[in-house]
């Protein structure tokens, strides 16, 4: 281009939709103003580029007035500009160079009465770049809406922009799957794949991309640490948050409010879109055109991870064919499973059962589908009545202490441990226990756990053995436990995730 204004002019009549708040009279004649300064070409379009960039964040915040613009706001700007322009990099000198630039062109604007004012820009360049470091106010990278359905780019950043994000998010499932492997989490990954698979599968010599794909979605997403039972991405996001730039951090946000989603097409809208229900709640979504064949859409039942602004998260949607009774079939059978959690969890929503019981939720659709079961919830784990528990008196300290160390030398999680101890507590309650050696009713309330939820991982011996005292004792103190609990095979008060899953295949 022959010099700066040709730039301008092509910006304003070309590369924008509409006009913006800093109008274009305003560019050039605070530019035309440097040139009679004696300002060289060059100059001039390293500061029409700052100005530029100006006003590309103010056409993504939506600014109608430049006299509301806080120090906050320009600090959020100077983020939003790393974020969002290829080769805009922060560093003191940057981010100097541009404020010194908009306090010219303010001032300018002010001497025109364009402005009431130039405080703000200037107070914004003292506390942000006025010193020997830069200092970026704490903001939240959610104001700087890397994905901001709203802002519609010029088309010069719309592909560099496109890529930008596909590298972040790419970058970013690297930096977490990388955190993962390491050591300390294999025992989580070795449960999690079991979890996964179900009982009496493993991982597929066919189609391991897709499987892979659904697996680090579940355990990202939906697993439960054995430690902390977080979930891993949370886990992620708290600890290593500080190591990421500001756009993977907003990318991690977004994937944080990513909610699990069984849903099924209603109608098509057009060659772009189509309308869904959520089979639960019978929320309406409007989503991306699937990549299915017309006829079949309709029969589709898909499950996994949408945002709550109706965006497919990582691209990972499992899809199966279904006949709308077998889609209701599926429905009932949930809502049947959402009932045996209230029996552990009488306060649970829909939210909450998926939250803690998501991959029930897969595993249910898989076998209704695929192994053709009429269905997979026993309706004994409904109909039971189970004795009434009133806190009456407090539970022996030294079992639950034990129940502690006996708990992570066996492998239990953190939610095992909770049900593990509620076991302690019911049984506390509903009797009068004389406690003369600990160990015994520790070990008996970890067996009855084990075999309540269908493991045979935990040997009687071995576990007698370990605490101290005879098989005996310990059978005897099992056979107690069940009698005064009325414990069953898979009973819901005390039905750990393994558990749950487990029931699926075998009741």
């Amino acid at each position: 281009m022959k010099n700066v204004y040709d730039e301008i002019r092509l910006f304003y009549e070309e590369d924008i939709e509409w006009q913006p708040i800093v109008r274009r009279e305003w560019v050039e004649g605070f530019l035309r103003q440097k040139a009679w300064q004696g300002v060289a070409d060059a100059e001039l379009r390293a500061m029409w580029r700052n100005i530029e960039m100006f006003i590309l964040y103010l056409i993504h915040a939506e600014n109608d007035s430049l006299d509301e613009l806080t120090a906050r706001e320009y600090s959020i700007a100077v983020e939003w500009l790393a974020s969002h322009i290829p080769d805009y990099s922060i560093s003191i000198e940057s981010v100097r160079r541009f404020f010194d630039v908009l306090k010219d062109f303010f001032q300018y604007l002010y001497s025109k009465k364009a402005i009431a004012g130039t405080e703000e820009i200037n107070r914004a360049a003292h506390e942000i770049a006025g010193g020997d470091t830069l200092r970026l106010m704490n903001i939240d990278d959610s104001e700087l809406g890397i994905f901001s359905e709203d802002f519609d780019a010029p088309a010069l950043l719309s592909d560099e922009f496109g890529k930008r994000v596909g590298d972040t998010v790419e970058r970013l499932m690297v930096k977490i799957g990388s955190y993962f492997q390491q050591e300390q989490f294999s025992n989580d990954f070795d449960r999690a794949l079991y979890l996964y698979t179900g009982p009496f599968d493993h991982v597929p010599e066919n189609e391991q991309d897709e499987f892979w794909l659904g697996f680090w979605d579940y355990f990202l997403f939906d697993y439960h640490l054995l430690e902390s039972d977080e979930k891993p991405l949370q886990h992620f996001f708290d600890l290593q948050y500080k190591t990421l730039n500001a756009d993977e951090r907003q990318i991690l946000q977004d994937l944080l409010n990513a909610q699990f989603t069984v849903f099924y097409i209603s109608r098509i809208l057009g060659p772009d879109w189509v309308e869904c229900i959520d089979l639960f709640t019978g929320a309406v979504m409007k989503l991306p055109y699937p990549d299915f064949e017309f006829n079949s859409l309709k029969k589709i039942l898909f499950y996994g991870h949408l945002y709550s602004g109706g965006v497919v998260m990582l691209n990972y949607v499992t899809s199966v064919e279904v006949s709308p009774n077998l889609r209701q079939r599926i429905k009932d059978e949930v809502l049947r499973q959402k009932a045996i959690y209230e029996i552990q969890c009488p306060e649970a929503t829909l939210t909450g059962f998926f939250d803690r019981h998501a991959l029930v939720v897969r595993h249910t659709i898989d076998v209704l589908v695929t192994l053709a079961k009429v269905n997979v919830t026993s309706a004994f784990q409904l109909e039971k009545e189970f004795p009434v528990v009133r806190d009456i008196r407090t539970p022996n300290e030294q079992v639950a202490l034990l129940l502690d160390k006996l708990a992570r030398e066996y492998g239990l999680s953190c939610h095992d441990l909770m049900l593990v101890k509620r076991i302690w507590h019911d049984f506390s309650q509903l009797t009068v226990v004389t406690i003369r050696k600990p160990g015994v009713w520790a070990a008996a309330v970890l067996f009855s756990f084990a075999q309540m939820n269908g493991t045979d991982d935990i040997s009687p011996e071995e576990l007698a053995e370990n605490v101290g005292i005879s098989v005996t004792s310990l059978k005897n103190s099992r056979n107690k436990l069940f009698d005064v609990l009325q414990l069953q095979k898979f009973d819901p008060r005390y039905l750990s995730e393994e558990g749950f899953v487990l029931s699926l295949f075998v009741l």
